[in-house]
């Protein structure tokens, strides 16, 4: 009828001063919710020191891993606020993340220095917040796991020990090695927060890019077996039965085929590499009118020619206003839902990984392990590219 030949032209036709308004908003939005994010963040890792020290990896200015990472044996030991446990740290692993705060010159107040880097932890507990005495939830010498926040804080679990608030903790079951669960907590917790997005997902289809990667390989195992998903994934000919092992029910070789080309009408992709596949994916079937495109805000692990981020870009940032200003007007009519996916340390969410990983139900990929002092080895190791899964470090 009359009004759904309109509703379209409402849509695509806004003038160049209404679109840039709108992506000032949009842009101003975000800030204000990565702003709420970076807040709680700094509050859950705020803890004292004592004149005790410990080792730990750290940096003071920004580099190369190998130039500016750094074992100390003097480090400030921290010490567990009311509301906090302080973890002996027997494993943790390394993300992207890592590396790409350590090697960009990043504000102070954002990544304060001398730097711990790490978010990931597994250990167990040694001391106790007076709270968390009181309410018994922890005990000394549970096995524990957590997510750091990333941001605003100098602590991280590249060190022997560290303090976290209660609430971003999970306990490890018996069964699990702590460097299994050390390898789960950022990339499990992405998966789950993002994948809570979709409706109904049962017996639906959903593609997973990178397959093979830190979030892909756990995504894959948790869409299929825990959501019941059809899922389909990018990977390299060579991990092809890595991620068919995981669950994978279809497998699309990035070097040698266009995904766009190979499945369509799909109701939701998992973008862990939106720098590269955003605008392929809107520009194609890949999507069904109402599916649901999950960005995870990503950049590539290679700096472009003038040492930049390789990102999408101000066209990440449109592609979400205008989809989230078509299914304002006509919910899943003319464009797939489109979010960002943002993750939260959380412990009631990661103790759900943790008891997935107990149950069998999932398994932690492990690429590699190192030491703590070979710290740089194993970041230059992630930022090389195509590691399966995750790089674990041991501390003992």
């Amino acid at each position: 009828n009359h009004t759904h030949r309109t509703i379209p032209l409402v849509i695509h036709h806004f003038n160049s001063r209404m679109k840039q308004s709108l992506l000032i908003v949009g842009i101003s939005v975000l800030i204000a919710a990565s702003a709420i994010v970076v807040s709680a963040s700094m509050s859950s890792n705020t803890c004292d020191s004592t004149d005790e020290t410990m080792n730990a990896i750290t940096y003071s200015q920004h580099g190369p891993a190998d130039e500016v990472l750094t074992l100390t044996s003097d480090y400030p030991k921290p010490v567990p606020g009311k509301n906090q446990v302080l973890i002996q740290v027997k494993a943790s692993s390394v993300n992207p993340v890592d590396f790409k705060l350590r090697r960009h010159a990043v504000p102070g107040f954002v990544v304060p220095k001398p730097k711990i880097p790490g978010a990931d932890v597994a250990g167990v507990i040694v001391q106790l917040g007076t709270n968390i005495e009181k309410k018994a939830t922890f005990h000394i010498g549970d096995r524990v796991a957590a997510m750091l926040p990333i941001i605003r804080s100098k602590w991280g679990s590249s060190a022997e020990y560290v303090a976290v608030d209660a609430s971003l903790v999970a306990t490890v079951p018996n069964q699990v090695e702590l460097e299994s669960a050390a390898a789960l907590p950022l990339v499990s917790l992405t998966v789950i927060q993002s994948l809570k997005k979709l409706k109904n997902p049962k017996g639906k289809k959903i593609l997973i890019h990178a397959g093979a990667g830190g979030v892909g390989s756990f995504a894959i195992q948790y869409a299929k077996k825990v959501l019941g998903m059809h899922v389909a994934t990018t990977a390299s000919k060579e991990k092809t039965q890595v991620v068919k092992d995981l669950g994978a029910d279809v497998v699309i070789d990035y070097r040698s085929q266009d995904f766009t080309k190979v499945i369509e009408d799909y109701d939701a992709v998992l973008d862990p590499m939106s720098f590269l596949y955003e605008g392929r994916t809107f520009e194609s079937n890949v999507l069904k009118k109402n599916g649901h495109y999950l960005s995870i805000m990503s950049s590539d692990w290679a700096l472009t020619e003038d040492g930049k981020e390789n990102t999408y870009g101000a066209k990440t940032y449109f592609n979400l206003l205008k989809h989230k200003m078509a299914n304002l007007v006509t919910p899943g009519a003319f464009v797939p839902k489109y979010d960002f996916c943002m993750v939260n340390p959380n412990g009631a969410d990661l103790q759900q990984a943790m008891d997935l990983l107990g149950e069998g139900t999932v398994k932690a990929v492990i690429d590699s392990k190192f030491s703590l002092e070979d710290m740089a080895k194993a970041h230059k190791h992630l930022e090389g590219g195509h590691v399966t899964g995750k790089i674990v470090i041991q501390h003992d």
